[in-house]
């Protein structure tokens, strides 16, 4: 029981032409998805959402950094206010202390935030309609897309919407602040607006990345009716429910999530294309693209407007709706679909497996057997993904300081696809010939309609990944009952399965856009889903008149020459620099000073003020290298005659302390690492304005607790911490190592880190 499955005819130009088709097929797709509208001009109707009209906000925010607690935050603040306020906007800006658990693990932030609260009011409303993104940057670049692209796109919005006179709904701007270092204003707006029984739905923008498509990546839960309006009003409505689980396996977080936590309704959207000068010093208008800016906002406009005019309250429809884009179609689906979906597949599978039983060309154990040795070619792929990154990183060693985010990562992907299908190849051709083809053929359907069925049940939204391959089996099994008719007949079974194809090959093209969501330091995720979603097509192979033996060993060679070709084009220059960290941290205590870096391999510059590997030698605070991360040098600095910060206890029990805690020179920043066990902390600013939040234990027992506090107020705050607490040593911190004795600019084709303590002077004090 070891025949063919399909006794397609041995033409190699027909198969090469479907294989062809459906790449083409895939790739068209991904275009379609992957390339967002052209930039409106500024003298587009006045009605109209204008990326050109837009943009001149984006420079005037993307001048410089703009952290909170800077003086440019300040300024970059003023002109939204200015801004909203002249379109009619009732504005007001919302001062809060705000406060984030954190990450877990003794973790805690506060900060004090300046929301901006722009509301036109509704005429009838049944609730609010929330348009949001953040104004503050990270301190390492100026924001252009991540998130001045957002705050453009919604009041160019918003400006078309005051147009059109009042709406329905309360239409409410807010521009948060702080979410960069902790969600913060999104955490003070929702705590400060409850949800109430009108809905409150936001519509977040994001950006990961300078360019590419406007992806709704993410929705409250209930979502059937949300899509139905975005599908309708969106003019270019993109979006992916499978991104939603995606999202989930990053270690990012939103606004969107803390809106989300307070029980508001809305969708979440963000572009990812150039997610290598995601965070960095450019992240600026050279590199941001404008049709992402206006994909952005072209999509707020119209969603905008529908929501604003209105029911809000039918929305809550007690269900979700699975969806995605499909060759520029955005297809979207009750739930309830997803499992009938799922089980026609199923079906298929096991009918197309009864009819070969039953024409005496597979068995059952062959079958079995052939379906649980398909897992070494997903490990294969898998284990090749794993040790690509490594691979890279020993060849190239700069790479390590990338975050996983390449500027190109083209031929690694190709690299990582050719591999897949070497090592896929290589199993059909063992398995055919000891298990038959059909065996061969009948295994990845099973696995995809086992996918299909079980995430249909457990993970609704992320069953049409798996589901819509399966129904390749559909295909196969018209092909098989009509293989024993006439010619045209046979050819019209041979079609259905081609077609039956296509999901397939546009679910592969689709993990190259995956590819940019993960990174490399991930990429065993889309691996295993090429070899999922290539393996369909595997029947085809039988027409190539082609030795199947030598497949593989072709196209392992192929991979390794795309990954010469990666590193050959993918090289760091003068236009795409690498990363490089570099901090000063002073021990005022001691007068001792040291250089410090995260950086994983140095360049030349950075290891002319960090000679060592470890913190050992530097006799900074024990409390600095406690918190530091592992791996961070040192070097011996000059030590600069800087004002310490101060942590005086003013009051000590068995069960708690409390300190008063100031920066004299003025930082914005402040943490202190506390030793002890600490179960919560509750700081207090002059005004008699509170915060706390509870204190996770720390991941290794002895290690501190570390409190960090963000746009420090000039008089300081108060910080209680309830707990047994036996030291606490504090650091301020500032932005900006330039003029400091010894250091010089980096050299061409190198760029200040993206994380956030790089270019940092720290000055650390015990406290008393």
């Amino acid at each position: 029981m070891r025949g063919r499955i399909l006794h397609l005819p041995e033409r190699p130009w027909a198969a090469l032409a479907v294989l062809i088709a459906l790449t083409l097929i895939g790739i068209a797709n991904w275009a379609v998805d992957a390339t967002p509208p052209a930039p409106a001009p500024a003298d587009a109707p006045a009605d109209e959402f204008s990326a050109d009209r837009a943009w001149a906000t984006v420079e005037a925010m993307a001048v410089e950094p703009h952290p909170m607690g800077t003086p440019e935050h300040d300024r970059v603040r003023d002109l939204l206010v200015g801004e909203l306020a002249a379109l009619g906007f009732a504005t007001e800006v919302q001062t809060e202390l705000a406060r984030d658990s954190g990450e877990g693990e003794a973790l805690v932030r506060f900060g004090v935030v300046d929301n901006i609260v722009a509301t036109l009011p509704g005429t009838d409303p049944t609730g609010t309609v929330l348009l949001t993104s953040h104004y503050d940057s990270v301190p390492s670049g100026p924001g252009a897309a991540d998130a001045a692209s957002g705050v453009a796109a919604i009041i160019e919005s918003a400006r078309a919407l005051s147009l059109e006179g009042p709406h329905r709904n309360d239409v409410v701007v807010l521009i948060t602040d702080g979410e960069e270092m902790g969600l913060f204003g999104a955490e003070a707006y929702a705590r400060t607006h409850p949800a109430a029984d009108a809905p409150t739905v936001v519509f977040n923008l994001e950006a990961r990345g300078v360019s590419g498509p406007s992806l709704m990546f993410e929705t409250s839960t209930e979502n059937a009716a949300l899509i139905d309006v975005f599908a309708d009003a969106a003019p270019h409505p993109y979006g992916d429910s499978s991104a939603i689980e995606a999202y989930r396996q990053l270690p990012n977080d939103t606004d969107f999530t803390r809106f989300q936590e307070a029980g508001y309704i809305g969708l979440n959207n963000a572009f990812i294309g150039g997610a290598a000068w995601y965070h960095t010093p450019h992240d600026d208008t050279d590199h941001l693209d404008p049709a992402s800016l206006q994909h952005h906002g072209a999509n707020t406009l119209g969603t905008a407007r529908a929501l604003a005019a209105m029911d809000l309250a039918d929305l809550e429809t007690g269900h979700d709706q699975t969806f995605f884009g499909f060759l520029g179609l955005f297809v979207h689906y009750d739930d309830t679909w997803n499992l009938p979906v799922a089980l026609l597949g199923f079906a298929a599978v096991i009918a197309a497996a009864a009819l070969a039983r039953a024409r005496r060309v597979l068995s059952l154990p062959r079958l079995t057997l052939a379906i649980l040795t398909f897992t070494a070619p997903v490990a294969l792929a898998a284990a090749a993904a794993v040790g690509l990154w490594p691979l890279l990183q020993a060849l190239r060693p700069g790479y390590g300081d990338q975050y996983g985010l390449l500027f190109n990562r083209t031929f690694y992907f190709l690299a990582l696809l050719v591999f897949a299908v070497a090592a896929l190849t290589a199993w059909y051709a063992a398995v055919c010939r000891r298990l038959g083809e059909a065996a061969a053929a009948l295994a990845p359907l099973a696995w995809l309609a086992v996918l299909g069925t079980a995430t249909a049940v457990a993970v609704p939204g992320l069953s049409f990944v798996f589901a819509l391959p399966a129904l390749a089996a559909a295909g196969l099994l018209v092909a098989m009952l009509l293989h024993d008719r006439s010619r045209p007949v046979r050819l019209i079974g041979y079609g259905c399965f081609a077609i039956a194809l296509v999901p397939a090959a546009v679910q592969l093209a689709w993990t190259s856009s995956l590819m940019e969501a993960f990174g490399l330091e991930l990429a065993a995720v889309p691996a295993v889903l090429i070899v999922l979603f290539a393996a369909p097509a595997l029947p085809l192979l039988t027409m190539l008149r082609l030795r199947l033996r030598l497949v593989p060993a072709a196209a392992a060679a192929a991979a390794l020459a795309l990954v010469g070709a990666g590193l050959a084009v993918d090289r760091f220059d003068a236009d795409h620099p690498r990363q490089a960290y570099l901090s000063y941290v002073l021990d005022a205590d001691t007068g001792t000073a040291a250089w410090v870096s995260t950086d994983r391999d140095r360049s030349d510059w950075t290891a002319r003020y960090v000679t060592e590997d470890d913190l050992d030698e530097s006799e900074l605070p024990e409390a600095y290298r406690d918190a530091a991360d592992p791996g961070t040098g040192s070097g011996t600095a000059v030590p600069i005659d800087l004002p310490a910060p101060t942590a005086v206890f003013t009051a000590r029990t068995a069960d708690a302390a409390t300190l008063q805690v100031a920066s004299p020179r003025g930082a914005d920043t402040m943490w202190l690492a506390v030793y002890g066990t600490v179960d919560r902390a509750e700081a207090v600013l002059a005004d008699g304005t509170a915060a706390e939040v509870p204190v996770a234990a720390p991941a290794e027992p002895g290690d501190p607790a570390l409190i960090w506090f963000y746009n420090v107020p000039a008089e300081g705050f108060t910080l209680t911490l309830h707990g047994d607490v036996a030291e606490a040593t504090v650091f301020d911190q500032t932005h900006g190592i330039d003029g400091l004795d010894g250091y010089t600019d980096r050299p061409e084709g190198l760029m200040r880190s993206r994380d956030r303590l790089s270019d940092t002077v720290t000055v650390a004090a015990a406290a008393v």
